[in-house]
């Protein structure tokens, strides 16, 4: 077993796996590709095999340190992710620069996972330049992008630059049979991910996404008046806090673990506010996402109709909703309104990212949805199925 075996092996992913084995391994780098590349898996991955101890510079995948990382529970391992549209300055400022600086507190290296790095505000890439011109021997740091040029040239220059690729439907299906899923929901959440490995293990493999996929495929078949709406917005609402609720349990596991681990010892407050920070971003970013999914949800639906009804059933998304989009795509429902819909979809998704009220934001998609594309009078059945 390695830390390695969710990663989908490239040229680009051996040969990280060679550097970081060596002695002589990057203080920064930047991983590039497409959306869905396994660019946060791999970066998990390089910072479990810096820091084992069983089998160093490999990863064993097995020890607590491995096993740790692996769930973002470890405290010399941090996360960075934007905050609403941007990562801004004050968030390099508090939680990555004064951290880097400090020593490890259990593990061999700190390692900074900064994701989405080209969404920093050019006031904080520029904060980040000191640290990565002159880092501390024991930091790593991980930038992730899929628009390179959005990062500053000072940024690009100091990193170590490694460009993956998409990762074949066919190999995503594979992997998740290899861990555990039946071929046919396999093949589902491959296709539903759209080339993104992770989100593709959470459809066939994690209960709650399942669940939660469960749920936002029926709301389409249930919009055909504006109550509708609005109780179709209060249920992904709830469905989000709900999962806020749900990690705000395993975070207190792992506010446990890390007493145990550091006691109550000197230094320990700084590792202590740096975890509550972290936790309190993690929330927030699972409640945009669980919304960002189910906005997701209904637009690759609609896209399916749109693909059905114009000879293209062989690329729907929604496998196991072929009957139903079928029925649709032979309704009284114009193309200009089914792609009036995604787009809706897709901006409501944008508004969230700018910080839009949830519950109004969805309220309101939900209600344009009912107006351009009311369920079409079909089998109630289908939608249980």
């Amino acid at each position: 077993m390695s830390v390695w075996d969710s990663v989908y092996e490239s040229p680009s992913t051996m040969a990280i796996r060679k550097q970081i084995a060596s002695s002589e391994v990057p203080h920064a780098w930047l991983l590039l590709g497409p959306s869905g590349s396994g660019k946060r898996m791999t970066a998990v991955a390089m910072a479990a095999a810096l820091n084992c101890r069983t089998e160093p510079g490999r990863g064993c995948g097995e020890c607590g340190i491995c096993v740790r990382i692996g769930r973002h529970r470890h405290p010399d391992v941090h996360h960075i992710a934007p905050e609403g549209p941007i990562i801004p300055v004050d968030l390099i400022r508090e939680s990555v620069i004064p951290e880097a600086s400090r020593t490890p507190f259990e593990a061999q290296r700190k390692v900074f996972i900064i994701e989405e790095a080209e969404r920093m505000h050019p006031y904080a890439q520029n904060a980040l330049l000191k640290t990565l011109e002159e880092p501390q021997d024991d930091t790593t740091l991980i930038l992730i992008s899929d628009r390179e040029e959005e990062l500053l040239d000072t940024i690009r220059s100091r990193c170590r630059i490694v460009r993956l690729d998409s990762v074949p439907e066919n190999e995503i299906v594979a992997l998740l049979v290899r861990e555990g899923a039946s071929d046919e929901t396999a093949r589902l959440a491959a296709r539903l991910s759209d080339g993104d490995v992770e989100r593709a293990r959470a459809l066939a493999l994690d209960e709650s996404a399942i669940a939660r996929r469960w749920l936002f495929r029926g709301i389409p078949g249930r919009l055909r008046e504006v109550k509708d709406a609005f109780d179709a917005a209060t249920e992904v609402i709830a469905e989000a806090k709900d999962a806020v609720k749900e990690r705000e349990k395993s975070q207190k596991a792992e506010v446990a673990d890390l007493a145990e681990a550091l006691g109550e010892g000197r230094g320990t407050a700084s590792a202590r506010n740096a975890l509550a920070k972290r936790h309190k971003r993690e929330l927030r970013r699972l409640e945009d996402e669980v919304l960002g999914d189910a906005l997701r949800s209904l637009a690759s639906f609609y896209r399916d109709v749109l693909a059905d009804r114009h000879g293209g059933a062989g690329a729907i998304a929604n496998l196991d909703m072929a009957d139903d989009i079928h029925a649709w795509a032979a309704a009284e429902l114009a193309d200009a309104n089914l792609v009036a819909a995604v787009e809706r979809c897709v901006e409501a998704r944008a508004n969230l990212l700018k910080n839009a009220n949830p519950q109004l934001t969805m309220e309101a998609a939900m209600v344009e949805l009912v107006r351009l594309v009311p369920a079409p009078a079909l089998d109630p059945a289908g939608w249980e199925r």
